[in-house]
């Protein structure tokens, strides 16, 4: 006899997925052309299994609390090493209190989404807030109403279909905020009406949190783009060794889990080991601007122990005011390298946090990398 059949099922469905994910993302030969790529894709897999537990099998919209979404050791959906990521689930018929203590951070901001079909964590964005929008108390210290009828103050309305709200806390830092280790973020989240402790958990409950588990994992490993396919989001260069023009998703009517108030450029390289490509261009003012480089799986690179982003406060600029920022596997001799890791392709991605004005393109060209310490 089994105990708990319906969660004995859901789990069998769960190992498939993960088969699913070995043989047809990991070791799909589209998607990794190396060994590396497929060496990144496990690793990859694994760290999805962290978030899918933590965030669907743990979460519980009656009772949230925030939850980390991305760290040095668990990375998707194109991570930040400049900013620390928050979760948590919530239902649109409820009322939510946010308590928390701005410090150090260049940039908060609240955005609710309601559930993406595909199973994964970019469903439509149904509100937004960001830290200019909302009151801090000269400590600090802000408090956030979600949902119920509308208040003055801090109050952000709930669609019914409301699922998750995702907070980010931007910091720009040198070093990169999650290379400090006193760095954090003061954040917490509670239901208003009090609903009393959790229930046992029962056979269905389980089965179905194990189920949307499943669905996430499929919704971020076989149901993601195939790295070099052309972007059907325009700021993504189709073409290797360039970056789109900057973009921004407010008021654009595209699902996403991108952040509203931030212009964003990306594309891909493909370099030799002894090429290297050169991103050029004069930033503009703004409160928050980097870039960093991705594997083929939307993971940031190394930035522990190597160089793979930089942002504003760590950009070297020239004399004239412009910046050049150098993406290679050796080291060109020169500021703003970007170290590929021994990765001979990915994902090159900018971010501009509420600039004054269009971000320019950046412009890009390839070059060997021993001409770069010569270029004027």
């Amino acid at each position: 006899m089994t105990h708990a059949p319906q969660s004995a099922q859901a789990f069998s469905e769960l190992i498939d997925v993960l088969a699913e994910m070995r043989d047809q993302y990991v070791l799909d030969q589209a998607r990794t052309a190396d060994e590396l790529d497929a060496l990144d894709g496990f690793r990859y897999a694994l760290q999805l299994v962290s978030e899918a537990s933590e965030l669907f099998v743990e979460g519980d919209p009656e009772r949230p609390r925030f939850t980390s979404i991305v760290s040095p050791t668990r990375k998707f959906l194109g991570d930040n090493p400049d900013a620390i990521y928050h979760q948590a689930l919530i239902r649109g018929d409820r009322s939510y209190r946010v308590t928390g203590r701005r410090d150090r951070e260049a940039y908060i901001s609240f955005t609710v989404h309601g559930p993406d079909p595909n199973g994964g964590i970019n469903g439509p964005v149904l509100a937004d807030l960001n830290d200019r929008d909302f009151t801090v108390a000269p400590d600090g210290s802000y408090e956030l109403v979600l949902g119920g009828e509308q208040r003055p103050g801090n109050w952000v309305p709930l669609d019914p279909s409301a699922r998750i709200v995702l907070v980010r806390s931007y910091f720009l830092e040198d070093p990169s905020v999650r290379n400090d280790p006193s760095a954090h973020v003061e954040i917490a989240i509670e239901a208003l009406d009090d609903p009393g402790p959790a229930p046992v958990m029962d056979d269905a409950t389980l089965a179905q949190r194990l189920r949307d588990a499943a669905a996430f994992l499929r919704a971020t490993s076989t149901g993601m783009r195939v790295f070099g396919q052309p972007s059907p989001v325009p700021f993504v260069a189709d073409e290797p060794n360039d970056v789109g023009t900057p973009w921004s998703f407010r008021n654009a009517d595209v699902d996403a889990a991108g952040a509203v108030d931030i212009f964003y450029s990306s594309g891909n390289w493909d370099l030799a080991p002894d090429e290297a490509m050169l991103m050029e261009g004069t930033l503009p003012k703004c409160d928050f601007v980097n870039v960093m480089l991705w594997n083929v799986h939307m993971q940031t690179l190394d930035y522990c122990t190597r160089t793979s982003s930089v942002n504003g406060a760590q950009v070297v600029l020239r004399d004239d005011g412009t910046y050049r920022i150098v993406v290679a596997e050796r080291d060109p001799g020169v500021p703003n390298w970007l170290d590929t890791g021994g990765h001979r392709h990915g994902t090159i991605f900018w971010r501009f946090l509420l600039p004054a004005e269009d971000p320019e393109r950046p412009r890009c060209r390839v070059v060997k990398v021993d001409e770069v310490a010569s270029l004027d």
